[in-house]
């Protein structure tokens, strides 16, 4: 009996996690503290202090060791510690998402409607900064400097956002399920087309191509014939988005705007990496030693707006490696069976859709900073979870 009220208790502070997710760091961090401490006093009572044992909770094991190491090889040990804390506190999540979904579909589905809720509002919060100039929760206002008037909702950057929309916006598609009612898929279809405008608006091209990758993949294992409306979809997005097709095609050009302004930041990055590229200068240590390093040409202090490379001059290509080995048994997992699971019913669109986002997010992350800001990386390892349980070997 106890154990079916820690339940209830922990899925609401999931629920509450992902929606603090879209606005507040704060709530983030007091909603993640309740979801492991009551999967800690779960295990407590119960008395079974193993996690599920799998590669992924073994390489999850490998990283934080690896982290630690670079913690104590660091020479600032006070900003290295809080990324040994990170770790910790996000393989904690893992496992408890993973242990709370369990052979659970109801759970899963439950999850699913709850993440569709929160990105629903999150985007009709987006829509009415659009209108009125600020948004309802944070009263976030456009940029002064940003002729564009990129739209962000109550996120700190559009880039933060459009990281968040396509992470979560390709769950929208189930209404192409047939087991979805009717008043359901109005819903999915009302969502779909706010986020898609959303995403649009925030004119994160970074996150444009993560989705187009994300879409595609959906597409493909979906019905292989829909890839022909890609097309379209590209140009409405450039329709949409203010300056749209000067934002796609500025892609193309290296001269003194972001684009050239990431290619400082990864020349700066990988003369970083190739001083130690085995281990890295230490966890959390990157805002430290980049200024050392950083072309002589670029006057700013940024993240490397790719996660991949910044993570590499920090827990070096060791740690690099452990994390692309999780991310990438978490995928493998997720496609094996899937367009068997797709033609199963709702569960297999479900995962279709998270995969779909996950594979969108991880791809805009080589372009951005999404595994640099809290609570992307905290919806990074929630989602990463919920794909677990959702890749979970099919049973026909």
């Amino acid at each position: 009996m106890l154990t079916k009220k820690l339940d209830i208790l922990f899925e609401f502070f999931l629920y509450l996690l992902a929606y603090g997710i879209t606005f507040s760091n704060a709530l983030v961090e007091i909603s993640l503290g309740f979801v492991i401490f009551l999967f800690i006093l779960k295990m407590a009572i119960s008395r079974k202090w193993l996690i599920r044992r799998s590669w992924i909770s073994l390489l999850i094991c490998v990283l934080a060791g690896v982290i630690v190491v670079s913690f104590l090889r660091s020479e600032y040990h006070k900003v290295s510690f809080k990324g040994v804390l990170r770790i910790a506190k996000y393989a904690l999540l893992y496992f408890a998402v993973v242990d709370f979904m369990g052979g659970a579909p109801e759970r899963k589905k439950r999850f699913f409607w709850a993440i569709v809720v929160v990105s629903g509002f999150t985007f009709l919060n987006g829509i009415f900064q659009c209108v009125f100039g600020f948004d309802m929760l944070r009263h976030y206002g456009f940029e002064p400097s940003d002729s564009l008037k990129r739209i962000k909702a109550s996120f700190v950057h559009p880039n933060d956002f459009a990281g968040y929309i396509i992470s979560v916006l390709p769950f929208s598609f189930a209404f192409l399920s047939a087991g979805i009612k009717k008043w359901q898929k109005v819903v999915l279809v009302i969502i779909l087309l706010l986020g898609f405008y959303c995403l649009a608006r925030t004119s994160s091209r970074g996150a444009w191509i993560g989705f187009g990758v994300g879409l595609s993949i959906y597409l493909l294992f979906y019905k292989k014939r829909l890839l022909l409306i890609l097309p379209v979809l590209v140009s409405l997005f450039a329709l949409l988005s203010p300056q749209g097709f000067y934002r796609i095609a500025s892609l193309f050009n290296s001269g003194q705007n972001t684009v050239w302004e990431r290619m400082e930041l990864w020349k700066g990055a990988w003369s970083m990496v190739k001083v130690h590229p085995i281990l890295g200068f230490g966890v959390n240590t990157y805002s430290k030693y980049f200024p050392l390093y950083k072309p002589e040409t670029y006057f700013n202090l940024s993240y490397t707006h790719n996660s991949y490379l910044q993570m590499w001059t920090e827990i070096g290509i060791l740690g690099l490696a452990v994390f692309l080995g999780i991310v990438g048994i978490i995928m493998v997992r997720s496609f094996r069976d899937l367009r068997i699971r797709v033609k199963s019913g709702v569960m297999g669109i479900i995962l279709l859709g998270a995969l779909s986002g996950y594979s969108a997010f991880l791809v805009q992350a080589g372009l951005d900073t999404n595994l640099f800001s809290l609570v992307l990386v905290t919806q990074f390892w929630m989602m990463s979870a919920y794909l677990t349980s959702l890749g979970e070997p099919f049973k026909k």
